[in-house]
Protein backbone atom coordinates (compact mmCIF):
# COMPACT_ATOMS: atom_id res chain seq x y z
CA UNK A 1 0.00 0.00 0.00
CA UNK A 2 1.27 3.47 -0.86
CA UNK A 3 0.33 6.78 0.74
CA UNK A 4 0.23 10.27 -0.73
CA UNK A 5 0.23 12.25 2.51
CA UNK A 6 2.54 12.34 5.54
CA UNK A 7 1.90 14.62 8.52
CA UNK A 8 4.55 14.75 11.27
CA UNK A 9 3.61 18.23 12.48
CA UNK A 10 4.19 19.41 16.05
CA UNK A 11 6.53 16.69 17.19
CA UNK A 12 10.11 17.11 18.44
CA UNK A 13 12.02 16.25 15.29
CA UNK A 14 15.45 17.88 15.21
CA UNK A 15 16.91 16.40 12.03
CA UNK A 16 15.82 14.61 8.87
CA UNK A 17 18.50 12.08 8.01
CA UNK A 18 19.52 10.83 4.57
CA UNK A 19 17.19 8.29 2.94
CA UNK A 20 14.51 9.04 5.54
CA UNK A 21 11.74 8.70 2.94
CA UNK A 22 13.25 5.82 0.95
CA UNK A 23 10.60 3.46 -0.40
CA UNK A 24 7.82 6.05 -0.25
CA UNK A 25 6.18 8.18 -2.91
CA UNK A 26 4.56 10.94 -0.90
CA UNK A 27 2.99 13.91 -2.68
CA UNK A 28 2.60 16.04 0.46
CA UNK A 29 4.80 16.17 3.58
CA UNK A 30 3.96 18.35 6.60
CA UNK A 31 6.76 18.99 9.11
CA UNK A 32 5.66 22.29 10.62
CA UNK A 33 5.98 23.05 14.31
CA UNK A 34 8.96 20.83 15.10
CA UNK A 35 12.42 21.92 16.26
CA UNK A 36 13.86 20.98 12.90
CA UNK A 37 17.40 22.34 12.44
CA UNK A 38 18.85 20.25 9.61
CA UNK A 39 17.74 18.23 6.60
CA UNK A 40 20.56 16.04 5.33
CA UNK A 41 21.53 15.59 1.69
CA UNK A 42 19.65 12.66 0.19
CA UNK A 43 16.80 13.01 2.69
CA UNK A 44 14.22 13.11 -0.10
CA UNK A 45 15.42 10.10 -2.08
CA UNK A 46 12.44 8.31 -3.68
CA UNK A 47 10.13 11.33 -3.28
CA UNK A 48 12.20 13.73 -5.38
CA UNK A 49 9.92 13.24 -8.39
CA UNK A 50 6.60 12.83 -6.55
CA UNK A 51 6.60 15.47 -3.80
CA UNK A 52 4.39 18.43 -4.69
CA UNK A 53 3.99 20.14 -1.30
CA UNK A 54 6.42 20.58 1.60
CA UNK A 55 5.58 22.48 4.81
CA UNK A 56 8.63 23.39 6.91
CA UNK A 57 7.08 26.34 8.75
CA UNK A 58 7.72 27.13 12.42
CA UNK A 59 11.01 25.29 12.77
CA UNK A 60 14.64 26.21 13.54
CA UNK A 61 16.12 26.19 10.05
CA UNK A 62 18.70 28.95 9.44
CA UNK A 63 18.85 28.60 5.66
CA UNK A 64 17.21 26.71 2.84
CA UNK A 65 18.53 23.13 3.12
CA UNK A 66 20.53 22.17 0.00
CA UNK A 67 18.56 18.90 -0.11
CA UNK A 68 15.52 20.86 -1.33
CA UNK A 69 17.27 21.21 -4.68
CA UNK A 70 16.59 17.50 -5.28
CA UNK A 71 12.80 18.06 -5.36
CA UNK A 72 12.21 18.16 -9.09
CA UNK A 73 8.39 18.35 -8.91
CA UNK A 74 7.86 20.62 -5.90
CA UNK A 75 5.06 23.14 -6.46
CA UNK A 76 4.34 24.47 -2.95
CA UNK A 77 6.90 25.34 -0.24
CA UNK A 78 6.21 26.91 3.17
CA UNK A 79 9.36 28.07 4.96
CA UNK A 80 7.71 30.76 7.14
CA UNK A 81 8.69 31.44 10.74
CA UNK A 82 12.15 29.95 10.65
CA UNK A 83 15.18 31.97 11.89
CA UNK A 84 16.42 32.92 8.42
CA UNK A 85 17.84 36.34 9.23
CA UNK A 86 19.33 37.50 5.90
CA UNK A 87 18.00 37.44 2.40
CA UNK A 88 21.01 35.35 1.41
CA UNK A 89 19.76 32.57 3.70
CA UNK A 90 17.26 31.87 0.92
CA UNK A 91 20.02 30.07 -0.94
CA UNK A 92 20.49 31.00 -4.62
CA UNK A 93 21.30 27.46 -5.76
CA UNK A 94 18.18 26.02 -4.11
CA UNK A 95 15.90 28.68 -5.53
CA UNK A 96 17.40 28.18 -8.98
CA UNK A 97 16.81 24.41 -8.76
CA UNK A 98 13.18 24.90 -7.69
CA UNK A 99 12.44 27.55 -10.30
CA UNK A 100 11.08 25.22 -12.98
CA UNK A 101 8.23 23.88 -10.82
CA UNK A 102 7.56 26.12 -7.79
CA UNK A 103 4.28 28.05 -8.11
CA UNK A 104 3.35 28.72 -4.46
CA UNK A 105 5.88 30.06 -1.94
CA UNK A 106 5.43 31.18 1.67
CA UNK A 107 8.36 33.03 3.25
CA UNK A 108 9.14 35.47 6.05
CA UNK A 109 9.73 35.68 9.76
CA UNK A 110 10.12 38.33 12.44
CA UNK A 111 13.91 37.79 12.21
CA UNK A 112 14.34 38.46 8.47
CA UNK A 113 16.40 41.65 8.09
CA UNK A 114 16.79 41.89 4.29
CA UNK A 115 14.74 40.93 1.25
CA UNK A 116 15.69 37.60 -0.43
CA UNK A 117 16.82 38.57 -3.93
CA UNK A 118 17.07 34.90 -4.89
CA UNK A 119 13.31 34.94 -5.55
CA UNK A 120 14.07 36.12 -9.10
CA UNK A 121 14.88 32.48 -9.92
CA UNK A 122 11.16 31.60 -9.75
CA UNK A 123 9.82 32.49 -13.21
CA UNK A 124 6.47 30.67 -12.89
CA UNK A 125 5.60 31.72 -9.33
CA UNK A 126 1.84 32.18 -9.06
CA UNK A 127 1.29 32.75 -5.33
CA UNK A 128 3.55 34.50 -2.79
CA UNK A 129 2.91 34.94 0.93
CA UNK A 130 5.20 37.08 3.08
CA UNK A 131 4.14 36.11 6.59
CA UNK A 132 6.33 38.55 8.53
CA UNK A 133 9.37 40.84 8.28
CA UNK A 134 11.61 42.31 10.96
CA UNK A 135 11.67 45.98 11.96
CA UNK A 136 14.83 46.43 9.87
CA UNK A 137 12.84 46.17 6.65
CA UNK A 138 10.80 49.37 6.24
CA UNK A 139 10.55 49.20 2.45
CA UNK A 140 10.62 46.59 -0.30
CA UNK A 141 12.63 47.59 -3.37
CA UNK A 142 11.05 48.29 -6.75
CA UNK A 143 12.65 45.17 -8.26
CA UNK A 144 11.70 42.79 -5.45
CA UNK A 145 9.32 40.78 -7.63
CA UNK A 146 11.58 40.68 -10.67
CA UNK A 147 11.45 37.31 -12.37
CA UNK A 148 7.77 36.62 -11.76
CA UNK A 149 6.17 40.01 -12.43
CA UNK A 150 3.99 38.56 -15.20
CA UNK A 151 3.06 35.25 -13.52
CA UNK A 152 2.15 36.24 -9.95
CA UNK A 153 -1.60 36.29 -9.38
CA UNK A 154 -1.85 36.15 -5.56
CA UNK A 155 0.17 38.24 -3.09
CA UNK A 156 -0.19 38.36 0.69
CA UNK A 157 2.09 40.64 2.77
CA UNK A 158 1.35 40.83 6.49
CA UNK A 159 2.83 41.46 9.93
CA UNK A 160 5.55 43.87 8.80
CA UNK A 161 7.05 47.23 9.73
CA UNK A 162 6.65 48.60 6.22
CA UNK A 163 5.77 52.28 5.98
CA UNK A 164 3.95 52.11 2.65
CA UNK A 165 2.47 49.79 0.07
CA UNK A 166 5.55 48.71 -1.95
CA UNK A 167 6.00 50.32 -5.37
CA UNK A 168 7.05 46.89 -6.65
CA UNK A 169 3.41 45.78 -6.57
CA UNK A 170 2.63 48.16 -9.44
CA UNK A 171 4.65 45.90 -11.77
CA UNK A 172 2.48 42.84 -11.11
CA UNK A 173 0.36 43.23 -14.22
CA UNK A 174 -1.59 39.95 -13.87
CA UNK A 175 -2.23 40.17 -10.13
CA UNK A 176 -5.75 39.04 -9.23
CA UNK A 177 -5.69 39.07 -5.42
CA UNK A 178 -3.76 41.38 -3.06
CA UNK A 179 -3.83 41.12 0.72
CA UNK A 180 -1.82 43.79 2.52
CA UNK A 181 -2.91 43.24 6.11
CA UNK A 182 -1.64 43.78 9.65
CA UNK A 183 0.94 46.37 8.66
CA UNK A 184 0.35 48.89 11.46
CA UNK A 185 2.91 51.49 10.33
CA UNK A 186 1.09 52.11 7.05
CA UNK A 187 -1.02 55.28 7.30
CA UNK A 188 -3.20 57.05 4.72
CA UNK A 189 -0.05 58.60 3.23
CA UNK A 190 1.43 55.13 2.75
CA UNK A 191 -1.30 53.93 0.40
CA UNK A 192 0.30 55.38 -2.70
CA UNK A 193 -1.79 55.32 -5.85
CA UNK A 194 1.31 54.61 -7.93
CA UNK A 195 2.03 51.47 -5.84
CA UNK A 196 -0.90 49.60 -7.40
CA UNK A 197 -1.28 48.06 -10.89
CA UNK A 198 -3.46 50.93 -12.12
CA UNK A 199 -6.19 50.21 -14.65
CA UNK A 200 -5.48 46.51 -14.31
CA UNK A 201 -8.19 44.31 -15.86
CA UNK A 202 -7.30 41.49 -13.45
CA UNK A 203 -7.11 42.74 -9.85
CA UNK A 204 -10.44 41.65 -8.33
CA UNK A 205 -9.71 41.27 -4.61
CA UNK A 206 -7.99 43.73 -2.26
CA UNK A 207 -7.75 43.78 1.53
CA UNK A 208 -6.13 46.50 3.64
CA UNK A 209 -6.99 45.22 7.10
CA UNK A 210 -5.53 46.13 10.48
CA UNK A 211 -3.29 49.02 9.48
CA UNK A 212 -3.46 52.70 10.44
CA UNK A 213 -5.72 54.07 7.73
CA UNK A 214 -8.39 56.57 8.75
CA UNK A 215 -9.92 57.22 5.32
CA UNK A 216 -11.32 55.24 2.41
CA UNK A 217 -8.36 54.94 -0.01
CA UNK A 218 -8.80 56.87 -3.24
CA UNK A 219 -6.83 54.33 -5.23
CA UNK A 220 -9.94 52.15 -5.63
CA UNK A 221 -11.29 54.30 -8.43
CA UNK A 222 -8.23 53.36 -10.50
CA UNK A 223 -8.83 49.60 -10.14
CA UNK A 224 -11.60 48.95 -12.69
CA UNK A 225 -11.82 45.17 -12.14
CA UNK A 226 -12.08 45.33 -8.33
CA UNK A 227 -15.00 43.30 -6.93
CA UNK A 228 -14.03 42.41 -3.36
CA UNK A 229 -12.66 45.00 -0.94
CA UNK A 230 -11.97 44.66 2.79
CA UNK A 231 -10.96 47.52 5.12
CA UNK A 232 -11.37 45.94 8.56
CA UNK A 233 -10.08 47.02 11.97
CA UNK A 234 -9.77 50.75 11.42
CA UNK A 235 -10.55 53.99 13.16
CA UNK A 236 -12.27 55.55 10.16
CA UNK A 237 -13.00 59.21 10.76
CA UNK A 238 -15.55 59.33 7.97
CA UNK A 239 -16.40 57.92 4.58
CA UNK A 240 -16.65 60.76 2.08
CA UNK A 241 -18.27 60.75 -1.34
CA UNK A 242 -15.00 62.23 -2.63
CA UNK A 243 -12.90 59.27 -1.55
CA UNK A 244 -15.38 56.56 -2.47
CA UNK A 245 -16.20 58.09 -5.84
CA UNK A 246 -18.32 56.15 -8.27
CA UNK A 247 -17.20 52.56 -7.67
CA UNK A 248 -19.19 50.64 -10.25
CA UNK A 249 -17.35 47.33 -9.98
CA UNK A 250 -17.14 46.62 -6.21
CA UNK A 251 -19.78 44.06 -5.22
CA UNK A 252 -18.47 42.82 -1.85
CA UNK A 253 -17.40 45.24 0.88
CA UNK A 254 -16.40 44.56 4.48
CA UNK A 255 -15.86 47.35 6.99
CA UNK A 256 -15.68 45.34 10.20
CA UNK A 257 -14.57 47.00 13.43
CA UNK A 258 -14.11 50.44 11.88
CA UNK A 259 -15.61 52.59 14.69
CA UNK A 260 -18.65 53.39 12.53
CA UNK A 261 -21.69 54.71 14.41
CA UNK A 262 -24.18 54.47 11.56
CA UNK A 263 -24.50 53.09 8.04
CA UNK A 264 -22.40 55.54 5.97
CA UNK A 265 -24.46 57.48 3.42
CA UNK A 266 -21.46 57.51 1.07
CA UNK A 267 -21.90 53.78 0.45
CA UNK A 268 -24.68 54.69 -1.98
CA UNK A 269 -21.89 55.64 -4.38
CA UNK A 270 -21.02 51.95 -4.71
CA UNK A 271 -23.80 51.38 -7.17
CA UNK A 272 -23.72 47.59 -7.60
CA UNK A 273 -22.84 46.50 -4.07
CA UNK A 274 -24.17 43.00 -3.36
CA UNK A 275 -22.63 42.06 0.02
CA UNK A 276 -22.05 44.57 2.83
CA UNK A 277 -20.51 43.57 6.18
CA UNK A 278 -20.53 46.22 8.93
CA UNK A 279 -19.98 43.86 11.87
CA UNK A 280 -18.20 44.86 15.08
CA UNK A 281 -19.07 48.54 14.75
CA UNK A 282 -20.98 50.90 17.05
CA UNK A 283 -24.10 51.05 14.87
CA UNK A 284 -27.15 51.20 17.14
CA UNK A 285 -29.91 52.05 14.65
CA UNK A 286 -30.73 51.52 10.99
CA UNK A 287 -33.00 54.33 9.89
CA UNK A 288 -35.42 54.62 6.97
CA UNK A 289 -33.00 56.29 4.56
CA UNK A 290 -29.78 54.50 5.50
CA UNK A 291 -30.13 51.81 2.83
CA UNK A 292 -32.26 53.58 0.24
CA UNK A 293 -29.85 53.57 -2.71
CA UNK A 294 -28.37 50.10 -2.26
CA UNK A 295 -30.64 48.63 -4.90
CA UNK A 296 -28.44 45.65 -5.77
CA UNK A 297 -27.66 44.60 -2.20
CA UNK A 298 -28.27 40.89 -1.57
CA UNK A 299 -26.66 40.31 1.83
CA UNK A 300 -26.44 42.74 4.76
CA UNK A 301 -24.37 41.71 7.78
CA UNK A 302 -24.08 43.41 11.16
CA UNK A 303 -22.81 40.86 13.68
CA UNK A 304 -21.37 41.32 17.15
CA UNK A 305 -22.58 44.89 17.43
CA UNK A 306 -24.73 47.22 19.53
CA UNK A 307 -27.63 47.21 17.06
CA UNK A 308 -30.94 47.82 18.89
CA UNK A 309 -33.39 49.38 16.45
CA UNK A 310 -34.28 48.91 12.78
CA UNK A 311 -36.86 51.15 11.14
CA UNK A 312 -39.86 49.30 9.71
CA UNK A 313 -39.10 50.88 6.32
CA UNK A 314 -35.33 50.36 6.39
CA UNK A 315 -35.29 47.77 3.59
CA UNK A 316 -38.25 48.95 1.52
CA UNK A 317 -35.98 50.19 -1.26
CA UNK A 318 -33.57 47.26 -1.30
CA UNK A 319 -35.43 45.00 -3.74
CA UNK A 320 -32.76 42.30 -4.23
CA UNK A 321 -32.10 41.65 -0.54
CA UNK A 322 -31.85 37.92 0.25
CA UNK A 323 -29.95 37.58 3.54
CA UNK A 324 -29.89 39.53 6.81
CA UNK A 325 -27.31 38.49 9.37
CA UNK A 326 -27.86 40.16 12.74
CA UNK A 327 -26.32 37.51 14.99
CA UNK A 328 -25.00 38.61 18.39
CA UNK A 329 -26.56 42.07 18.53
CA UNK A 330 -28.85 43.83 21.06
CA UNK A 331 -32.05 43.23 19.11
CA UNK A 332 -34.94 41.98 21.23
CA UNK A 333 -37.43 41.37 18.42
CA UNK A 334 -37.54 40.11 14.87
CA UNK A 335 -37.12 43.26 12.73
CA UNK A 336 -40.47 44.22 11.21
CA UNK A 337 -38.54 45.74 8.34
CA UNK A 338 -38.43 42.32 6.67
CA UNK A 339 -42.18 42.69 6.09
CA UNK A 340 -41.47 45.27 3.38
CA UNK A 341 -39.00 43.14 1.42
CA UNK A 342 -40.34 41.60 -1.77
CA UNK A 343 -39.58 39.00 -3.02
CA UNK A 344 -39.18 37.45 0.40
CA UNK A 345 -35.82 37.12 2.09
CA UNK A 346 -34.17 33.73 1.94
CA UNK A 347 -32.49 33.88 5.37
CA UNK A 348 -32.75 35.97 8.52
CA UNK A 349 -30.03 35.06 11.05
CA UNK A 350 -30.77 36.11 14.64
CA UNK A 351 -28.80 33.65 16.75
CA UNK A 352 -27.40 34.89 20.08
CA UNK A 353 -30.00 37.62 20.49
CA UNK A 354 -32.54 37.91 23.31
CA UNK A 355 -35.64 37.77 21.14
CA UNK A 356 -39.03 38.18 22.83
CA UNK A 357 -41.41 35.56 21.45
CA UNK A 358 -44.99 36.61 22.20
CA UNK A 359 -48.31 36.68 20.40
CA UNK A 360 -48.39 40.44 20.05
CA UNK A 361 -44.88 40.59 18.57
CA UNK A 362 -44.85 37.66 16.15
CA UNK A 363 -48.30 37.20 14.57
CA UNK A 364 -47.16 39.38 11.67
CA UNK A 365 -44.14 37.12 11.15
CA UNK A 366 -46.31 34.04 10.79
CA UNK A 367 -48.38 35.91 8.22
CA UNK A 368 -45.26 36.95 6.33
CA UNK A 369 -43.84 33.45 6.38
CA UNK A 370 -47.08 31.93 5.07
CA UNK A 371 -47.21 34.48 2.26
CA UNK A 372 -43.62 33.72 1.31
CA UNK A 373 -44.29 29.97 1.20
CA UNK A 374 -47.46 30.36 -0.88
CA UNK A 375 -45.59 32.56 -3.35
CA UNK A 376 -42.73 30.04 -3.65
CA UNK A 377 -40.22 32.23 -1.78
CA UNK A 378 -39.73 30.32 1.51
CA UNK A 379 -37.97 32.33 4.21
CA UNK A 380 -35.73 30.69 6.82
CA UNK A 381 -35.37 32.34 10.23
CA UNK A 382 -32.58 31.15 12.52
CA UNK A 383 -32.53 32.09 16.17
CA UNK A 384 -33.91 31.27 19.62
CA UNK A 385 -36.52 32.83 21.84
CA UNK A 386 -35.44 34.45 25.08
CA UNK A 387 -38.89 34.25 26.71
CA UNK A 388 -39.40 30.54 26.03
CA UNK A 389 -37.08 27.62 25.39
CA UNK A 390 -37.73 27.31 21.69
CA UNK A 391 -36.55 28.38 18.26
CA UNK A 392 -38.24 31.32 16.59
CA UNK A 393 -39.31 29.19 13.64
CA UNK A 394 -40.88 26.53 15.85
CA UNK A 395 -42.62 29.17 17.94
CA UNK A 396 -44.37 30.76 14.98
CA UNK A 397 -45.25 27.32 13.64
CA UNK A 398 -46.69 25.84 16.85
CA UNK A 399 -47.70 28.69 19.14
CA UNK A 400 -48.80 31.58 16.94
CA UNK A 401 -51.88 29.71 15.56
CA UNK A 402 -53.13 29.53 19.18
CA UNK A 403 -52.86 33.28 19.70
CA UNK A 404 -56.14 35.30 19.90
CA UNK A 405 -54.73 37.85 17.43
CA UNK A 406 -54.05 35.14 14.87
CA UNK A 407 -57.44 33.48 15.36
CA UNK A 408 -59.27 36.76 15.00
CA UNK A 409 -57.30 37.61 11.90
CA UNK A 410 -58.29 34.28 10.33
CA UNK A 411 -61.81 34.17 11.83
CA UNK A 412 -61.05 31.10 13.93
CA UNK A 413 -63.19 31.14 17.12
CA UNK A 414 -62.82 31.40 20.03
CA UNK A 415 -60.68 34.55 20.10
CA UNK A 416 -60.33 34.98 23.83
CA UNK A 417 -57.90 32.24 24.82
CA UNK A 418 -54.88 30.26 23.72
CA UNK A 419 -54.91 26.48 23.55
Amino acid sequence: MSYDYLDLSYNRILNIQSYQFRGTHFKEIYLQGNNLQNISLGAFEDVENTLLLLDLSNNKLRNLPPSLADLHSLETLDITHNPLTRGTDYTESVMRALGDTLTDLKIGSETLTSWPTSLHHLPILNRLTVASLSRFIRDIGAESFHGFETTLQYLNIKNTYLLAVPIAISKLKNLKELHFDQNPYVTDRGVLIQAFPLNSPYLQTLSLNRDSLTEFPRVLRYLPALKNFSLDDKNLRYLSDLNIGDLRTVTNLTLRNCSLLRVPAALSQIRYLKVLDLSLNGIVTIDTNDMKDLRYLEAFIIRNSSLKYISENAFGRVPRLKTLDFRSTHLTSVPKAINTVWPCLEKVLLDENKVDCMCETLVWLREKRDTCVSDAFPMKIEGHCDTIHDTIEHYIEEYIPRCPEYKELHNIPPYNRTA
